[in-house]
């Protein structure tokens, strides 16, 4: 079977230089490329003029080479026209010198999708997340595009970074919306983008696929223990936007401190400086007073060793599909507490895995850390369930089979006489 995938990112087996980690993607071409029955190629757009097509371990990678003018450039950072153009056009070059048997597409957030309207190769698009339900939850309570205008002030700069993202999202939303009325097949790993496919794409196939984990998680020794100490560590991953609830997370913190409770709550991630003044500024606190450490980006094993040594794994989003930041954690045995929002209870039963509580109320989140925190007993159990649940679910051959059943479920309706 000859399988084309486009990535949205440099596979880290390309070019190793180019990234710092792996991703899930790396993960899955691991996965299959396994299966010798397997012809993969892989395109992913890049600016290296330098960059060409070779095969590394049997894949063939296939750079799609594109160049912004200045003009391009500029227009490129508020809308996705740009981008989608010179995706399009690549794309297809690419898919008529290989001819694949299928085509697998990693996201709908990006222009891939539309290749489904220039081929009659069947076309499958991975699920990540999608714009449309996360722009449903594009502020939180309280927050809108005033808020971001008003905390920018006399700041320019910031000014029209706030103008440009606004652009940008809704270019990127109208995008998504045409490339869910031209792919008929998708594949899903949580309740959450099953429900989508049925309310968005009734007609359309779907296939369930768990997902594939870094290996470091997988194989990693290190696993998280109950501590002896009386100081709570709260552990996140994720900060970047307001749909991770970061202003849930302030606020939660801030009911603790309150309370004169004992915790630090350290946070892996990048958080915008504009997302960050402006929650500040509408809640009227500061992260760092109130415990919180942004930690910006660190490298898997320091979030193993921070997992495996802190108390609970706390996630605050409003909206998600299947974070892997709550998977990672889980391989580790760490108890969860999170929001049930999105996918999230596909992955965290409630009461079995981790407690899920209703997105925005901090002091729900903030009661549930003090009494898991001192449940010895359920911390224990919690811990023992998600290794299991999490071990089963990111099950190697597991995922290879029901990626294979996918691959072939689909190709098969098109080649029915």
């Amino acid at each position: 079977m000859k399988v084309l995938w486009f990535e949205i990112t440099i596979p880290a087996n390309y070019k190793a230089s180019n990234r710092v980690v792996s991703s899930w993607q790396d993960s899955l071409e691991a996965i299959l490329k396994s299966n010798k029955e397997i012809e993969l190629y892989i395109a992913f757009e890049t600016t290296n003029k330098e960059d060409q097509a070779k095969t590394i371990d049997g894949v063939t990678y296939v750079p799609m080479i594109t160049h912004y003018s200045f003009i391009e450039k500029k227009l490129n950072k508020i809308t996705w026209k740009i981008n989608e153009n010179k995706i399009i056009k690549n794309g297809i070059q690419i898919i008529d010198k290989y001819k694949p048997d299928i085509i697998h597409v990693f996201g709908n957030e990006w222009p891939f999708g539309l290749l489904a309207k220039y081929t009659n190769i069947p076309l499958v698009i991975h699920i990540q997340g999608s714009i449309i339900p996360y722009y449903n939850a594009l502020y939180p309570p309280k927050y809108n595009g005033y808020t971001l205008t008003y905390t920018a002030g006399l700041n320019l700069k910031m000014q029209w970074q706030n103008i440009k993202a606004l652009y940008k999202n809704q270019s990127r939303l109208n995008m998504e919306k045409r490339i869910w009325e031209c792919v008929n097949h998708y594949m899903g790993r949580t309740s959450w983008d099953k429900a989508l496919v049925k309310m968005i794409h009734p007609n359309a196939t779907y296939h369930h696929v768990d997902e594939a984990i870094r290996p470091i998680f997988l194989e990693t020794n290190t696993q998280w223990k109950l501590s002896e100490q009386n100081q709570i560590q709260l552990f996140s991953t994720g900060c970047t936007t307001f749909w991770k609830g970061v202003d849930v997370m302030l606020k939660t913190a801030h009911i603790l401190k309150t309370l004169n409770i004992n915790f630090t709550w350290k946070v892996a991630g990048f958080m915008p400086k504009r997302l960050k003044a402006a929650v500040e500024k509408k809640e009227k606190l500061k992260f760092n007073d109130n415990n919180i450490e942004i930690l910006g980006f660190i490298s898997p094993t320091e979030i193993i060793n921070l997992m495996s040594q802190s108390t609970i794994y706390v996630h605050t989003a409003y909206i998600e599909n299947s974070p892997n930041s709550i998977c990672e954690a889980q391989l580790l045995g760490m108890p969860i507490i999170s929001t049930m929002v999105g996918g999230i209870s596909t992955l965290v039963r409630n009461g079995i895995d981790g407690d899920l509580l209703p997105a925005n109320d901090p002091w729900q989140i903030a009661n549930a850390i003090l009494e898991l925190a001192k449940d010895k007993e359920r911390m224990m159990l919690y811990s023992k369930n998600s290794k299991e649940f999490a071990v089963q679910r990111h099950d190697k051959q597991k995922i290879l089979n029901q990626l294979l059943n996918c691959y072939n479920d689909i190709i098969e309706v098109y080649t029915k006489p």
